[in-house]
Parts: structure tokens; C-alpha cells; sequence
């Protein structure tokens, strides 16, 4: 990519300006606060656009940093660029009431919104994280950190490290995890539902339990009941018996009796004749009859009597034999709902430690992304490998030899290895620090960018530099060929440049901006 031309309308403290840029050096040169850095936000928001946070951070966000406070409702600008072959000009707006962008291809005439995918595409993809940490170093931030090594590491675990744009291992890996969390948490409520399940049985099974319990307490109750009520039945039974004994004895004495009425009847009648005589017969044969009839009276009711026991024997026992059935029964069906209750407690138990169709996705997706991971091991020795020589190459060059070989672990941690021995980074001084993290930086830039190749756009970022450091950079950008842009508020790049006869193009600020 190379940009022909910047157009800033409104956008932080510049109004109105047009740059025209070379494909080679660019030196934007100014006091501080002349607006070097304003223009350096501006390519990028013409890249990326403007991510409007919300709440207390929108306050110190980009877009409220750069807002325009004349004329908020013209916020953006024009940028003339040629890309892949092909020339483009591309329009924002960036307030946030009428946000617009438009891409247009000066060649073919057609026209996209930048926003809906038209110009990542036209960018491959590469992020804004990836923009930051390689080709674009701002103030103070020469000196790399994780970010570019969390986008190394991302970077060479994907497709941009095979060459196949079909296959994004990182992205891959990642969905694989999402899914198999997926299955996991399905898998996880499964276990717990049933183990929910197989609680509430679980105390069913207690409360029957209890309930049986309570029933065969009752059941011995009601035996020991039973048997205190045999033994009265005996008793009662004894008591019929006597007194069936007892009627037969007053049956044969009321037949007596009946005899000796008749007899003393017959006697008093026909055979004595004296008066006296027949008298004394005649009452001992009322006597007997009144006997008789008293025998009769109490026979009746002892039969009373003797029927109501019966009945009331009958019924005790009829009583005894229900309560027993009872009981029996209804311990019987305890005995039932609790060997059901058991039976489903053991399936729930046979489920819950059974294999589910989640835990034979979730070991499909762990063998998935473990042959992932092992391939991703593979691409990342090579692409470290790739980004190790081409770091090494740009140190050596930029450095005049001094330092010809990086080191890198799989964590990207360097080291410097000279000719008599390993140099940790920590050792070496800050100038020597940030011309590896330098290197580090245009070599993974190469990296991402593959074919098109970003400008690269340094912001006052020369100030450890000496002039031997500065010189040997600025050789290897112009021996590259790379658009670059450099903001600075010294005339000391100009002046290497032009002891060097490095052409450039010089873009004043100071005098627009006062």
C-alpha cells in the first residue's frame, strides 16, 4: 500500500490541510504539539475507523480526543491510496450522528462501504492490534511488548502461516473450544438434573422407609392386640361353654320339675282321697310348676346372653382379622412403591456414571484440537523460525554487522548472540533494546502483511538513536523500498537523509498549524 494523498477536513486541531506523500521518505517535521501525532491518528482512523466507547471512558476515548470542536458535524476526511495494483480513494465522516465511509476504486468506478468488509478485505485482514504493534509505532512505544508477541504467537498458530487462506488453525481451535465447552455445560446439567432427580428419590426412599417402619410398629400392635384379644375370646368361650353346661342341667331339672308337677296333679286328683293330703300334694305340684316357670325365665335369658357374646365375639374378631388385612396390605404396598423407588434410583445411578453422547463429542473435540495443537506447534517452529532469520537479517543491517543473529524461545523471549557469547536483552542498552525491537517489529510486519506491505509510520520514536543507529535505520527503509513516515520535531533526519543522499519529501507543519 502506498497513500498519495491525505485530505483532513476536520479532525483534532488540523482543518483543511492536504498532504501530498512520495512512495518513498516522508518527514513530517514540526515543533511539538504542531499536530505530527493528529496526523498520525488520522491515517489510522482512515483505516480502522473509530470504535466510540461508552460511559465515563468515552470522555478520554480517540473520538472524543480528536473531536473537532468547530464544526463537529464535518469530523473525517479524504485519503488517496493504491492498493494490489488498483488506486482507491476513501471517505469518512466520523461523527457520531452521520457516521459515514465510502470506498471508491478510481479505476473500475465502484463504490463500497468501507465498513461492511470492503476494505479489510482490501487490507488481508490484517487487525488493528497487528497494525499498532508492527508497522505503526507511536510516541514512547518503540519498545515493544506482549501485544506483538500475543500477535506473533496468534499469528503463526493460523492460516496466515500455512499459506492456505482455507485454513485458519487458530480460528479453528477456537471454535472446536467453544464447542466442546458447549457440550460440557450441557453435559454438566445433564449429570446434575439427574443427580437432582436421584435426590428427590433418594429422600422418597427415605420417607417410605420411615412409613414402613411406622407399619410393621402398627403390625405388632395390632399381633399383640390380636392375641390379647384371643385370649378373651378363650375366656368368653369358656364362660359359653359353663353356661351350655348349666342349660343342659336346667333342662333336665325342668323336665324334673314338669315330672313332679304331673305326678303330684295325678296324685291329688285320683289317688288321695283326704283333703289335707291332696292339699299338701296339690301345692308341692304348684310349687314345682312355679319352679319350672323360674327355670324357664332364667333359661331365656341366659340364651339372651349367650347371643349377644356370640355376636360380640364375632365381631371383635371380624374387627381383629380387617385391621390385620389392613395393615398387611398396606405394608405390602409400601413395600412396593419403595422396590420401585429403588429400581429407579439404580437407573438414574446406571445413567449418571454412563457414558452420554456429550462425553464422546467432548473426547472427539479434545483429540481434535490436540492434533491442533500439534500442528500449530509445527507452524509456529517455522514461522519462528521465518521471523527469527528476518529479524536477524534487519539487526544485522541496521546494526552494520554488530549484531548479526537473534535467539527466540517458542515465547518469543530474544537474546543476542555475538560472536564471543549470548547477550540477554537486559544486559544491552536502551538504544541497542530498541533497534532489535525495531527489527522485531518491520520483520513481523513483513510477516502479516504478506504482499502488500503497510507505509510505516514512526512517531518521534528516533529520540535514543544516535546519529550511527539513526543512519543505519534509515538506510535499510529507503534500500527496502517502503513508503514510510516519519514524524519528528528535530531537523536531525533530514540532515542524516541529506548526508546520506537519501531523497525524501519534507511536510512542514508548524506553519499551517500556527
Amino acid at each position: 500500500m502506498i497513500i498519495r494523498r491525505l485530505s483532513i477536513r476536520n479532525f483534532g486541531k488540523i482543518h483543511n490541510r492536504t498532504m501530498d506523500l512520495t512512495p518513498g521518505i516522508n518527514v513530517l517535521y514540526g515543533e511539538n504539539e504542531s499536530g505530527k501525532t493528529t496526523v498520525h491518528q488520522f491515517i489510522k482512523s482512515m483505516l480502522y475507523g473509530i470504535t466510540r466507547q461508552r460511559g465515563r471512558a468515552s470522555k478520554n476515548d480517540v473520538y472524543s480526543t480528536y473531536e473537532p470542536w468547530e464544526n463537529p458535524a464535518d469530523y473525517g476526511g479524504t485519503m488517496w491510496f493504491e492498493c494490489r495494483n488498483e488506486d482507491f480513494r476513501l471517505t469518512r465522516n466520523f461523527y457520531k450522528e452521520r457516521p459515514y465511509s465510502e470506498l471508491l476504486s478510481e479505476d473500475s468506478g465502484a463504490i463500497t462501504d468501507a465498513d461492511k468488509g470492503s476494505l479489510d478485505m482490501l487490507l488481508g485482514d490484517v487487525s488493528e492490534a497487528v497494525y499498532d504493534n508492527t508497522v505503526s509505532v507511536g510516541q514512547l512505544k518503540s519498545v515493544t511488548g506482549l501485544d506483538l508477541v500475543r500477535e506473533l504467537q496468534n499469528y503463526m498458530a493460523s492460516y496466515q502461516g500455512t499459506g492456505d487462506s482455507s485454513i485458519d488453525l487458530a480460528r479453528a481451535k477456537q471454535m472446536l473450544k467453544m464447542t466442546r465447552k458447549g457440550y460440557q455445560v450441557q453435559d454438566d446439567r445433564n449429570r446434575r438434573e439427574l443427580q437432582k432427580e436421584q435426590d428427590k428419590i433418594s429422600a422418597n426412599m427415605e420417607y417410605v422407609n420411615r412409613e414402613i417402619a411406622e407399619i410393621r410398629e402398627r403390625q405388632e400392635e395390632q399381633k399383640e392386640h390380636s392375641e390379647e384379644e384371643n385370649r378373651r375370646t378363650v375366656q368368653e368361650q369358656e364362660i359359653l361353654r359353663q353356661a351350655a353346661s348349666i342349660g343342659s342341667r336346667m333342662k333336665l331339672c325342668s323336665f324334673f320339675y314338669t315330672i313332679v308337677f304331673a305326678v303330684c296333679i295325678v296324685l291329688a286328683l285320683f289317688v288321695f282321697k283326704e283333703f289335707n293330703l291332696r292339699a299338701a300334694v296339690a301345692g308341692v305340684g304348684i310349687l314345682s310348676l312355679l319352679i319350672l316357670a323360674l327355670r324357664i325365665q332364667i333359661l331365656k335369658k341366659q340364651k339372651i346372653q349367650l347371643r349377644k357374646i356370640r355376636k360380640r365375639l364375632k365381631r371383635r374378631q371380624a374387627e381383629a382379622d380387617r385391621q390385620t388385612d389392613a395393615i398387611s396390605a398396606e405394608l405390602a404396598e409400601k413395600k412396593k412403591n419403595y422396590f420401585n423407588l429403588k429400581a429407579e434410583f439404580q437407573e438414574y445411578e446406571d445413567k449418571k456414571y454412563s457414558r452420554s453422547t456429550q462425553q464422546d463429542e467432548i473426547e472427539a473435540l479434545t483429540l481434535a484440537m490436540d492434533t491442533i495443537e500439534e500442528l500449530s506447534g509445527r507452524m509456529v517452529n517455522r514461522m519462528g523460525e521465518d521471523l527469527r532469520r528476518r529479524t536477524s537479517e534487519i539487526l544485522s543491517e541496521i546494526t552494520g554487522g554488530k549484531y548479526e543473529e537473534v535467539l527466540m524461545d517458542e515465547q518469543l523471549h530474544m537474546s543476542v548472540n555475538t560472536e564471543e557469547r549470548v547477550i540477554p536483552l537486559e544486559r544491552l542498552s536502551r538504544g541497542t533494546l530498541e533497534q532489535i525491537y525495531f527489527a522485531l517489529r518491520m520483520a513481523a510486519g513483513e510477516l502479516f502483511t504478506g504482499t502488500e506491505p503497510f507505509p510505516v509510520i514512526l512517531d518521534d520514536v528516533f529520540g535514543m538513536y544516535d546519529e550511527e543507529r539513526l543512519l543505519g535505520v534509515l538506510g535499510w527503509l529507503s534500500r527496502e523500498k517502503r513508503q514510510v513516515i516519519i514524524s519528528t520535531c528535530s531537523k536531525r533526519e533530514m540532515e542524516l537523509l541529506d548526508k546520506a543522499g537519501i531523497p525524501y519529501r519534507r511536510l512542514p507543519m508548524q506553519e499551517e498549524m500556527e
